[in-house]
């Protein structure tokens, strides 16, 4: 038995199956490069300085840790980061060299991504999704969850 109210009106399930939909929107642009979106932010972060502390990185991704530690992974083996022990419980990855070129790669296959949605949504209509989201994630922050 389907249940009608939850296909129609659960935030969660609009938020999800959007999310999925969005993925793989981005994934097939990165596709070529052998990347997923996830990793490909994850490189950006990582290149940028943006966390000292996987525990930081994991928080600015949206992921738990072990979700973290299975793209950090993947990202490892094929050669674009290096994990680096900055204190004896403190673990930083950093870009390897071929890592620098993959976002470099990965950027502008993100910019065609993006680029492709933008023209559908025109700038306000993308203008006006980001801040619904934002709006979306505080209401779930100030009603408990984390």
């Amino acid at each position: 038995m389907e249940l009608e109210w939850m296909r129609n009106v659960c935030l969660a399930h609009a938020a999800r199956s959007t999310a999925n939909l969005v993925t793989r929107h981005y994934n097939r642009f990165l596709a070529p490069i052998d990347l997923e979106i996830t990793q490909a932010m994850l490189l950006g972060l990582i290149g940028a300085g943006e966390a000292d502390s996987l525990s930081e990185l994991a928080r600015l991704l949206g992921v738990d840790r072990s979700t973290l530690q299975r793209n950090l992974k993947l990202l490892e083996e094929a050669g674009l980061v290096n994990k680096v022990r900055i204190a004896p419980n403190r673990i930083k990855p950093e870009l390897s060299a071929a890592g620098q070129t993959k976002i470099r790669e990965a950027s502008e296959a993100w910019q065609q991504a993006q680029d492709s949605l933008t023209a559908e949504l025109g700038e306000a209509g993308a203008d006006t999704i980001r801040t619904q989201m934002k709006t979306l994630r505080k209401a779930v922050h100030k009603a408990g969850a984390s």
